[in-house]
């Protein structure tokens, strides 16, 4: 399996994970707040990411389920985890080195979305209770 690299703005946090085949792009009123509009994203739900070990990778806990990881010296955002399941974890796009032709396969709380705003194609919308729902059916 190939994979992809990836890091911060200033290059001090280095990761890579496995060859992404997908966006997802989540609207919730913490994303938005975390990156300064939408979270587009690549999710790994199969674990499998490296992450170099580094001072500069600070994380955040922001809910009572997730972290967000991000690099303490240039303030790249870079990772959401869940605190229960090790096995899921989404990288910011932008940071990693992705192909082209990667297609975006759903938006996630799309009932958060803000109205100025919106993304072109039939891609999968979910709101952030089908969302939920959705990953209480991968666990099963």
């Amino acid at each position: 399996m190939s994979r992809v690299n990836g890091q911060c703005l200033c290059g001090e946090v280095k990761f890579s994970a496995p060859e992404a085949h997908h966006i997802d792009v989540c609207h919730c009123d913490m994303c938005r707040r975390w990156t300064g509009s939408a979270f587009i994203g690549v999710d790994y739900r199969a674990g499998g990411i490296e992450i170099a070990e580094t001072e500069s990778l600070v994380w955040f806990n922001s809910s009572e389920w997730a972290e967000r990881g991000f690099c303490n010296k240039c303030g790249s955002s870079l990772f959401y985890r869940l605190k229960e399941d090790d096995s899921f974890m989404a990288i910011s796009a932008g940071a990693l080195d992705l192909p082209s032709g990667l297609t975006l396969e759903k938006e996630i709380f799309i009932d958060e979305k803000p109205d100025y705003y919106a993304l072109a194609g039939d891609q999968k919308k979910l709101t952030g209770a089908e969302f939920f729902a959705s990953m209480q059916d991968d666990k099963s």
